[in-house]
């Protein structure tokens, strides 16, 4: 059974999911859809990258991800199929292909193939990216979507930036528990470390933390903890 996921900043309360899942069910008979989330930060593509590098090789390959983000297509932001990994993501080409994974991408196809029912899309996730998941989840082949394309446009993340004695990165998710995931890698610290003797501050708040702990275990119940 095919597999398309919905990674959105639609909200838990918004009809829009249902109807994407509706559209699809239409099309497809025989189609399993999975939620991922939609409670990414409105207009958030950085965000939406994040989770869905997260959580898309759980999935089995051939998998169909749906990014309903910013989904505009505009001149600087055309509509993209992209296979990597050996799956497939659709969405609009803000950036966020390259910052699904560090691989290159094995394939990246325009629209110009499919048949649409509206010449001007406004609900591009229903009238683009359904038709497009619909085609490659009954077994279409990608290039009847749409003609192979040249490169992806390279994401624009905040940076780090640092000099001798401080590394200053910045927050790309906030979840549910209320753990910040910043973009400073361990493997990043460790190099700008070299072992001194550090302390972790959160512009926003006064508390600091002077270790890099393996579990959260190591700390009181209620305490902060870096891991």
């Amino acid at each position: 059974m095919p597999i398309v996921t919905l990674t959105s900043d639609f909200g838990l309360d918004s009809h829009y999911t249902a109807v994407i899942k509706g559209a699809l069910h239409k099309r497809v008979e025989d189609v399993r859809i999975v939620d991922i989330s939609h409670r990414i930060r409105k207009f958030d593509a950085v965000e939406a990258a994040f989770v869905l590098r997260s959580v898309y090789s759980e999935f089995p390959e051939g998998s169909i991800h749906l990014i309903c983000v910013r989904s505009a297509e505009t001149p600087e932001s055309p509509h993209r199929l992209v296979r990597l990994d050996g799956h497939y993501f659709i969405g609009a080409d803000t950036g966020v292909f390259r910052l699904l994974s560090d691989k290159q991408p094995e394939g990246v196809f325009d629209f110009s193939g499919l048949n649409l029912d509206v010449s001007a899309p406004t609900f591009p996730e229903r009238e683009v990216f359904v038709p497009a998941a619909a085609h490659l989840a009954r077994g279409g082949k990608e290039d009847l979507i749409g003609r192979s394309t040249g490169g992806l446009k390279e994401a624009q993340p905040r940076r780090l930036s640092y000099d001798d004695d401080t590394l200053i990165g910045h927050v790309v998710y906030i979840d549910d528990y209320g753990n910040v995931i910043t973009n400073i890698s361990r493997a990043a610290f460790k190099e700008f470390g070299k072992g001194r003797p550090f302390e972790i501050q959160l512009r926003t708040s006064r508390m600091s933390i002077r270790k890099v702990s393996e579990h959260y275990e190591d700390v009181q119940v209620g305490k902060e903890v870096a891991v």
